[in-house]
């Protein structure tokens, strides 16, 4: 990593990002539409949701949460000035782990027959077919997309790691289940986002320098992440 790239920054940066996807799915997702359905919240973490009763469209809202936000935060990566360096590492990073969660989650529930998708379209042995190729095509899509941006390697693989350590960490709160939860959270943030991991790549353009701001945004906000939707709100 090119020496005016802060770490503590990077990482606070990629913390903040994993938090906005999550929510994306779990609280805005799902949360939203149960509220909207008139049902009741069972259950909110950062890697499970129930809703009482539930409903198709609740279970897809979650998915549509992460591609919502990805789709946002890709907009935001497009309009924001080359200066605002630390800005779009953070709409970059979101949009990667909204767009990975949403097609790699696709593959895998289409895979494992269960998952919102499934709960969602039901068991249909063709329509997993179809929903798995579709989930195959968009992640390689998503990859490509992403590769186009002057992000390093080094940058990536550190914003990796933070966003799936913290995500692990939150996810171990969970006391009925600590580690299922954490086994969820790899799949969602670290293992659907390997591809940041595997694009080669040595300098980037986004030269990330000491933010106390950001760090400690992203210090207060992983606080409150991991006693909420990490220990669970219900």
């Amino acid at each position: 990593m090119p020496a005016r790239d802060d770490v503590p920054t990077l990482c606070a940066i990629a913390v903040l990002a994993m938090i906005a996807a999550t929510a994306a799915h779990e609280a805005i997702g799902h949360g939203g539409a149960c509220l909207v359905a008139g049902g009741h919240i069972a259950r909110l973490t950062s890697v499970y949701f129930t809703c009482a009763p539930p409903g198709r469209w609740i279970d897809a809202a979650g998915p549509l949460g992460n591609l919502a936000c990805g789709a946002v935060a890709w907009l935001g990566l497009r309009l924001l000035p080359p200066t605002a360096s630390a800005w779009r590492l953070f709409a970059y990073l979101t949009a990667a782990f909204s767009f990975y969660w949403f097609a790699g989650y696709l593959v895998y529930a289409m895979a494992r027959d269960t998952g919102d998708y499934i709960f969602a379209v039901g068991p249909a042995p063709l329509g997993r077919a179809a929903g798995a190729v579709l989930g195959v095509a968009l992640y390689l899509l998503t990859a490509r997309l992403l590769g186009r941006q002057d992000v390093g390697g080094d940058v990536r693989r550190r914003a990796w790691l933070a966003a799936t350590v913290a995500a692990l960490l939150a996810a171990l709160l969970y006391a009925p289940g600590r580690l299922g939860a954490a086994v969820q959270a790899g799949l969602e943030i670290g293992a659907a986002s390997l591809p940041l991991l595997l694009r080669p790549g040595a300098s980037s353009g986004m030269s990330v320098r000491r933010s106390p701001a950001w760090i400690g945004a992203g210090v207060i906000l992983f606080a409150v992440f991991a006693v909420t939707l990490g220990r669970g709100l219900a």
